[in-house]
């Protein structure tokens, strides 16, 4: 079962919303731990919850034929993930700019808290022909309302 949680930072250094996602047998490897592969899955599920939480479902940004193609990602990893452990991925806005966006991440253990990586992704806003495009207007007022909201909310909590 995957849990959403708005503003689930688990350590409220970074306004988010978390994910909270089983360790699947099939995501680890020989050695018994979470292949470094999976973290970019994992932000990738962060990033789209943390879109539908702020009423802006990717499926609705596709739908008006624009992308956020990857254009970079950052990960360091901390400690191991092993099966049968929930992790709870936080993700976050950073940057916003016309045609670009930003994304940061922390996952921890759901359980015990301990951090086991951080991250970032950087995205380029692209057509259906891949070519570079501006953000649509209405999904950077929802990107900047999600990135008030999840301020507002850390400084109350």
């Amino acid at each position: 079962m995957v849990n959403v949680t708005q503003n689930g930072s688990p350590d409220g250094n970074m306004p988010s919303f978390s994910l909270d996602i089983p360790v699947r047998f099939a995501e680890t490897d020989l050695m018994g731990v979470v292949h470094h592969s999976v973290y970019v899955v994992w932000f990738e599920a962060a990033r789209i919850a943390w879109m539908d939480a702020v009423g802006m479902p990717y499926v609705e940004v596709a739908a008006v034929g624009r992308h956020f193609a990857v254009t970079g990602v950052q990960v360091e990893y901390r400690a191991s993930a092993r099966f049968g452990d929930t992790v709870r991925v936080a993700a976050t806005v950073t940057k916003l700019r016309s045609r670009h966006v930003s994304f940061a991440y922390r996952v921890t253990n759901a359980a015990s808290g301990e951090l086991l990586a951080t991250g970032s992704t950087q995205h380029i806003c692209v057509d259906l022909e891949g070519r570079t495009a501006r953000i649509p207007d209405w999904v950077i007022t929802r990107l900047n309302e999600g990135m008030a909201s999840a301020l507002a909310a850390e400084s109350l909590g």
